[in-house]
C-alpha cells in the first residue's frame, strides 16, 4: 500500500509540473439583483427569530435563463439574466403585481428540492412529500421520499416520475438531477450505502444501475480500505458515469478514485484518476474531457483543472470579495460556465464569472 501511495503522490506531482502553476483567475459581474419581496421577480428571505438565514430557495442556470424555486412562496420562478420575470409556478393568485406582463400557471408545490431543465425550456423539479409544513432544505426533508415534475416551458405540468418511471414509487434522497445533449434525464439517488442512477426519456425509465459501497473495497499488503462513493457525475453525452469513491482505513482517509462507467458495457471500465489529498473533490465535469476538483479547504474558491488521463491542466481561481454574506454558493450551467448566488440582508445577487 506504501508503494501505491507513493506512486500515486509522485504520478500527481509529477502532473503538478505541467499545469499546477498556470492559474486562470476569474472576477465577477452582476447579472441582477433579486429583491427580498412577493411580486414577480423578487424572492422572500426568511430569518428566524434569532436573526439566523434559513435557506428556503435555489438558483440554477440553464440555457441562459434564471430558475427560482422558492418554497417560502411555494412557486417556482424562470427569469431572464437580467432577473425580469418570465413564468411563475404556483398556487394561483398568490403572485401579486401585474400579472398580465407575467406568464403564469397553476401548481401547488410540496417542498421543491433539485431542479433543472433542458433544451427546450422543459423544467424538471424535485416536489419532496413532506407530513406536515416544511421550510426549506434542512436535512430531515432532504431524505424525505421525491418524485420529479415535468412542466414544459409554459408551465404546464406534463407528467410525474418516480423510480420506475410511472410515479408509482418515489425516489430515495435525491443527489443530482441532470439532463444529457439528448435532453435525457439523470436522477442519481442513494440510500444508505446504495446508491442508483436512473436515466429518463420522456416519461419511460432507459437505463437504471445499482452502485454499493462495498462494492468498492480494495485490500493490498493484507489491508483493507473501505470504499466510500462520494458522488456520481454524468456525461453529456449520456453513455458514461464518473464514480468519485473516497477510501479509508478506519476513520483515515487514504485516497480517492474517480473511475469510468460505461452504460453500454454495464461495468467500471478504468480508473481515471487516483487522487492523495483529501481536499480534492469532484465538482463538475465540463465538456466531456476535464475534471474540476473542488479544494473545500481554501478559503478562497480554487478548482484544479484535469484531463481524463489525470494531467493537471489548469487551475480556476474565483476572486470573491472579503464582505461577508448571509449565504454563497457556486454552480456552473451546461456550458460549464460559473455562476454564484449571494445573500444580504434584503436581497440575493446573481453574478457570472468570466
Amino acid at each position: 500500500m506504501k508503494r501505491f501511495l507513493l506512486l500515486s503522490l509522485l504520478l500527481f506531482l509529477s502532473l503538478v509540473a505541467c499545469g499546477h502553476w498556470k492559474v486562470s483567475a476569474y472576477n465577477s459581474s452582476k447579472l441582477c439583483t433579486l429583491e427580498n419581496g412577493q411580486e414577480p421577480g423578487k424572492i422572500q428571505l426568511t430569518f428566524g427569530d434569532d436573526g439566523i438565514f434559513d435557506l428556503t430557495f435555489g438558483i440554477r442556470i440553464f440555457g441562459g435563463r434564471i430558475y427560482v424555486t422558492d418554497n417560502g412562496l411555494k412557486r417556482l420562478q424562470v427569469l431572464e439574466r437580467d432577473g425580469s420575470p418570465e413564468l411563475v409556478i404556483g398556487p394561483r393568485g398568490a403572485s401579486p403585481g401585474k400579472s398580465g406582463e407575467v406568464k403564469t400557471a397553476g401548481f401547488n408545490f410540496s417542498v421543491m428540492g433539485l431542479l433543472t431543465a433542458d433544451s427546450e425550456g422543459n423544467i424538471y423539479v424535485q416536489n419532496r412529500l413532506i407530513a406536515g409544513e416544511g421550510r426549506g432544505y434542512s436535512d430531515d426533508l432532504d431524505f424525505s421520499p421525491s418524485y420529479v415534475l415535468m412542466f414544459n416551458k409554459g408551465g404546464t405540468l406534463q407528467y410525474t416520475l418516480g423510480r420506475q418511471g410511472a410515479p408509482n414509487i418515489p425516489f430515495d434522497f435525491i443527489e443530482s438531477m441532470e439532463v444529457d445533449r439528448r435532453d435525457r434525464l439523470f436522477v442519481v439517488s442513494r440510500k444508505f450505502n446504495t446508491w442508483n442512477v436512473s436515466r429518463f426519456q420522456d416519461r419511460k425509465l432507459t437505463f437504471s444501475s445499482n452502485f454499493s459501497n462495498p462494492e468498492f473495497t480494495e485490500k493490498e499488503g493484507g489491508a483493507a480500505f473501505e470504499g466510500k462513493i462520494d458522488c456520481i457525475r454524468t456525461l453529456r453525452e449520456g453513455e458514461d458515469l464518473l464514480v468519485s469513491v473516497a477510501y479509508y482505513q478506519g476513520l483515515r482517509f487514504k485516497y480517492r478514485k474517480i473511475f469510468n462507467y460505461s452504460l453500454k458495457e454495464g461495468r467500471i471500465v478504468k480508473a481515471i484518476i487516483n487522487i492523495p489529498d483529501p481536499k480534492n473533490e469532484l465538482f463538475a465535469v465540463m465538456d466531456d474531457t476535464q475534471l474540476y476538483l473542488w479544494n473545500i479547504e481554501e478559503k478562497r474558491t480554487r478548482f484544479v483543472v484535469t484531463n481524463f488521463e489525470g494531467n493537471i491542466i489548469n487551475n480556476v481561481l474565483l476572486n470573491f470579495d472579503e464582505k461577508r454574506y448571509y449565504f454563497q454558493d457556486v454552480m456552473v450551467d451546461e456550458t460549464g460556465s460559473f455562476y454564484s448566488y449571494r445573500v444580504n440582508r434584503n436581497s440575493v445577487d446573481i453574478l457570472e464569472w468570466k
